[in-house]
């Protein structure tokens, strides 16, 4: 049986665990920080050449391609009428379903979701990995974005589902933290010697721990300058947070530095063509200006000066001009056919072709080759959003609808008894499926071409079955085209369905 540690112990214990947890977070930040300076266009490369009066544009490639995705995404998860829709799962009842699907889209109508989601897709596009954490809060549902920076995971798992516990850093006033204490969530010890009284804005540093007990069981600690505010206190739905990515992190073997919650960043393996894309780019700039202002070189004691020699249609006397000497400029021919490589490259890594970021390749593509490269992109793109779903957004909203169901209020439910929660499973709406819409939005039209022939076909053999069942299958492909074509609300469109009263005359013809 395991004993009770004193405070003292507890307190170690808990200080060991941030410790631990915190040199694993160590490991993996300078990766992190390498991407972010990248997306934020800061380059000591540039910085040094700049001084040295060259030629130091930063051609922010993974920039303009994370924004690109970030339009993407918002395309796929915010064209539909809701993100995700809550069906039945095992034997559970429709009714309850329905009424909880309605509550769950009262409260995330409250919930600004699109301004949450915005920094959620930068975080997993540039260091990997989204992570939220959603709780219940004065009456709603609460999802806030958590930074990589400041929620630490048990670098001891061999996956997300085997982390054993999860720091949290996080940061209060002093008034904030003597209100919890007033409300019974932390002790009542004195804390006024820790803090400023003339600053009352001022925030310290909390750590909360989070431990798994059991299979299924997690208590919180709350630890304050080696003073105990909360201790294993039990958590009545689970562990707040959630975390997904992308891809997957690759496992190196006998990698003890490894940390299971993290993924892998889409946008790693373009930062070092980024940097020869940059490296050459200002390259043949410079190039090209020693072409237009060519280095001069004269003797000095013909006391030519710099102005005279800058300044255009200046004349400059010499006694020997045949001293004077034009220093041979670079050849640049090679430089355009390199960069259009590296480009070939970046789109090969990224799966974004410079079309999509509404840029024009060096050589003349065909539509064909445009739209081979768009469907490939599209294809990788898919593959991320699939991961995401599963990794991130369906856990998300799974937290959330168990929340609504355990808190939300009673008239959502019409006095149904919640004492256990039913089976359920989420339907991510992606809207678009694809990230690119042009692609997709063709493809469907294309087979609404293809229908249209099928029922000229069936209606001339006067099998009206079949074309019956074009008309409906038509009709299914409209319902996913209409979103992609920035039409919303499509169900409601479709409203007339099954209103037998709407044409009666027609439906005595049908019945005939």
């Amino acid at each position: 049986m395991k004993t009770k540690r004193t405070n003292d112990e507890r307190v170690s214990f808990l200080t060991q665990l941030i410790s631990e947890s915190k040199s694993g977070y160590e490991n993996y930040k300078p990766h992190f920080k390498e991407l972010q300076d990248a997306y934020l266009l800061e380059n000591k490369v540039m910085q040094k050449l700049r001084k040295r009066n060259k030629s130091s544009i930063y051609i922010p490639k993974i920039n303009a391609k994370v924004k690109y995705l970030i339009t993407s995404l918002n395309d796929v998860y915010f064209n539909s009428e809701r993100m995700a829709d809550i069906e039945t799962y095992i034997n559970s009842d429709d009714t309850i379903i329905e009424l909880w699907q309605n509550a769950i889209d009262f409260y995330s109508g409250k919930i600004n979701m699109f301004k949450i989601f915005q920094p959620l897709f930068l975080d997993v596009l540039l260091v990997g990995t989204s992570i939220a954490k959603v709780t219940w809060h004065k009456g709603m549902p609460r999802i806030e974005r958590v930074d990589i920076d400041s929620i630490y995971f048990d670098p001891n798992a061999l996956n997300s589902e085997d982390v054993g516990y999860i720091v949290n850093e996080i940061y209060l006033t002093y008034n904030q933290i003597l209100e919890r204490q007033k409300l019974g969530f932390y002790k009542k010890i004195e804390i006024e010697k820790l803090f400023d009284e003339d600053d009352e804005y001022k925030k310290v540093k909390l750590y909360d721990i989070y431990e798994r007990r059991n299979d299924d069981e997690w208590v919180v600690s709350t630890l304050f300058e080696n003073n105990l505010l909360r201790n294993e206190v039990a958590l009545q739905d689970g562990q707040p947070f959630v975390w997904g990515s992308m891809l997957p992190q690759l496992k190196k073997i006998d990698n003890e530095d490894y940390i299971s919650a993290y993924g892998e960043p889409i946008m790693s393996s373009a930062m070092p063509l980024q940097d020869e894309i940059n490296i050459t780019r200002n390259l043949l700039i410079d190039a090209v200006r020693s072409h237009i202002m060519p280095k001069i070189i004269v003797p000095k004691s013909m006391g030519i000066s710099r102005e005279d020699i800058e300044t255009l249609g200046k004349p400059i006397s010499a006694d020997d001009p045949k001293g004077v000497q034009i220093l041979p400029p670079p050849n640049v021919n090679s430089a355009g056919m390199n960069l259009q490589l590296l480009e070939s490259e970046l789109t090969e890594v990224t799966g974004i072709s410079p079309q999509n970021n509404g840029a024009q390749t060096a050589n003349n593509e065909t539509a064909t080759e445009i739209s081979i490269k768009a469907q490939e992109g599209g294809r990788r793109s898919a593959d991320y959003i699939r991961q995401y779903n599963e990794t991130f957004i369906e856990p998300l909203f799974d937290r959330f609808a168990m929340l609504v169901f355990k808190y939300g209020e009673d008239s959502f439910f019409n006095g149904y008894q919640r004492e256990d929660i039913p089976s359920f499973r989420f339907k991510i709406q992606t809207g678009t499926g694809a990230m690119n819409k042009e692609v997709r939005r063709a493809g469907i039209q294309a087979s609404m071409q293809v229908f249209s022939q099928l029922y000229q076909m069936y209606m001339s053999i006067g099998d009206a079955n079949s074309a019956y069942g074009i008309v409906n299958a038509s009709k299914e492909l409209t319902k996913e085209l209409l979103p992609i074509l920035g039409v919303k609300n499509v169900n409601s469109l479709f409203g007339f369905e099954n209103n037998e009263d709407i044409n009666p005359q027609m439906q005595g013809e049908t019945n005939a």
